[in-house]
């Protein structure tokens, strides 16, 4: 135990009081050399899932600012960040080099997840062109996704546990972002930049041929 003084400021002139202190803090050194907002819009990017223009002004400001510097600082981690100023987001992914670590952890689709993320993107392309915002009900997601399982008959009960589990994931990783109106989403247009065509044309093959087996 220790005495250390602090200040404090009282009737408009400075004293100091002795405070108590049951261990005396060990000086914390600051190493970092970026400024709070680069450095906090780097965790924003860490943490995922994307960064949003709209909902995160200030750390979108200091992207502008400082993005080569957060590349720099990204990539030494083994990250490539992903900016699309017309749709305002931006995100990491792995840096496509040889031997290097995989650091962003990809999260494996079910079967009716997948079917899900197909449908949205499909919808989000067709609108984008038109609309600045692409929505979406839950019905039209539960129609499109029964229409997909309409052979599996046997336990309907467990489709809609499966679909509903399916939407709620897809509004964890921010892929649908709850609008004003009831049941009704927006759909992120980050969904558009995370997939190649060559993947989404792959799965989807794939997925019309179990729909047709």
């Amino acid at each position: 135990m220790s005495l250390q003084s602090a200040p404090r400021r009282a009737d408009g002139d400075d004293e100091y009081v002795e405070v108590a202190v049951d261990d005396v803090a060990e000086e914390v050194v600051d190493h970092g050399e970026l400024d709070h907002a680069t450095r906090r819009l780097l965790l924003k990017l860490l943490n995922g899932p994307y960064l949003r223009a709209e909902e995160h002004s200030r750390l979108w400001a200091a992207l502008e600012r400082n993005e080569a510097i957060v590349r720099a600082r990204l990539a030494d981690l083994y990250l490539d960040l992903v900016v699309n100023r017309d749709a305002g987001v931006a995100f990491v992914r792995n840096l496509a080099l040889e031997d290097a670590p995989r650091v962003v952890r990809s999260q494996p689709l079910q079967l009716i997840e997948t079917v899900v993320v197909l449908y949205l993107r499909r919808v989000l392309l067709a609108h984008q062109n038109a609309e600045s915002r692409v929505f979406v009900g839950t019905d039209e997601i539960e129609d499109h996704v029964r229409g997909f399982l309409r052979h599996e008959t046997t336990d309907k009960k467990g489709q809609e546990e499966k679909i509903t589990r399916a939407i709620s994931k897809m509004t964890r990783n921010s892929i649908l972002l709850k609008a004003e109106a009831g049941d009704r989403w927006e759909i992120s247009p980050v969904l558009a930049l995370v997939f190649g065509a060559d993947e989404v044309a792959a799965v989807t093959a794939d997925l019309e041929r179990l729909a047709k087996e």
